[in-house]
């Protein structure tokens, strides 16, 4: 049984919660003003769109038999979403939603929301399902959340929306649904572990919430000596709860859990591995640098996280000559 959109909504399946907000903006920019759901729905799924959003008022309308001074009309229109918090879409599971649209009138629009991480949404993933969608007369569209967040931005839209995008742009980030984790550089403490960390190209700490809870990043600074010494890519954080179970906590490279989890066991046997659970952050090639705290005193807690999306960073070693010398206070 449907459910209506809702402020505070009780889903427990985290899918559920993230299609409910991402509604929810919608609902709120049509209340505001139909206009503004029809640029942002134009901008994601193409001019087919255009103008379909709203109630339209025209004058001198010649019918067949007659000419009315004025009419009120709205054009029919539907579009049924399917959200994946990461990119793996079920085309069964599309093709399934296709089947009752062909029977709707108006405009119908099949949007795949989804975190595509890769150079995705890919149109040879989502061929037969675009062309299902096409005899059935639905357009369909894979919108990345990326490119949701984005077309909501409307530069006139007032406060009370402008501050509900920023809201959902936080929990998108909090919850990893955005690629901004590609312009962090997660510098770390690694004054004691700065050797092993070199040698096998990981960094282990505890796997527990506060200040080893790391926020998703593609970068990895070893801090030692008030300055970063090496860069390095992070390719995936695996915790190790035992020996026998684990879980993924991010990943930045396209190899399976099971790949990344024996990288990381068969690097922490080199080190101590006898205590669990452990956050094991997998490297790859560490590229030297200079990357020096300038101000007074060391680190004041275990990270510190720095926004390098200015920078243009090719790779870890393109990021490494361009912070060679810069303060964390001017780079």
């Amino acid at each position: 049984m449907s459910k209506n959109i809702r402020l505070f909504s009780n889903y427990i399946q985290r899918e559920n919660q993230t299609t409910n907000y991402c509604l929810l903006i919608l609902k709120l920019l049509y209340e505001e003003n139909p206009k503004f759901l029809s640029e942002v729905l134009s901008t994601l799924l193409g001019e087919r769109l255009s103008g379909a959003v709203g109630v339209k008022f025209s004058q001198q309308n010649r019918g067949k038999k007659s000419v009315p001074d004025g009419t009120i009309s709205q054009e029919a229109f539907s579009i049924v979403i399917e959200t994946k918090r990461d990119n793996r879409f079920n085309l069964e599971q599309l093709s399934r939603h296709l089947e009752p649209m062909k029977e709707q009138a108006g405009i119908k629009v099949l949007m795949a929301l989804g975190n595509f991480e890769w150079e995705e949404p890919n149109p040879e993933a989502f061929q037969d399902i675009d062309r299902l969608a096409e005899e059935m007369g639905v357009a369909f569209a894979p919108v990345s959340f990326e490119q949701f967040l984005q077309a909501l931005k409307l530069s006139y839209l007032p406060k009370n929306l402008v501050d509900a995008i920023a809201d959902l742009e936080e929990y998108m980030n909090e919850e990893n649904l955005l690629p901004s984790w590609k312009y962090h550089l997660d510098v770390v403490n690694c004054r004691v572990s700065f050797d092993d960390v070199v040698q096998h190209q990981i960094y282990v700490c505890p796997a527990t919430d506060g200040s080893y809870n790391h926020r998703r990043s593609l970068y990895f600074g070893m801090y030692r000596n008030k300055g970063v010494e090496q860069i390095a890519k992070i390719e995936a954080v695996v915790d190790l709860e035992s020996e026998e179970t684990f879980s993924i906590k991010w990943k930045n490279i396209d190899k399976s859990d099971l790949e990344l989890v024996e990288m990381a066991r068969s690097r922490r046997s080199q080190i101590d591995n006898s205590w669990y659970p452990a956050r094991v952050f997998i490297l790859a090639d560490l590229h030297p640098t200079d990357f020096v705290k300038a101000s007074p005193g060391g680190m004041q807690s275990s990270k510190q996280y720095f926004d390098i999306s200015h920078l243009n960073v090719i790779d870890a070693a393109d990021l490494a000559r361009k912070l060679m010398g810069k303060t964390w206070e001017n780079y």
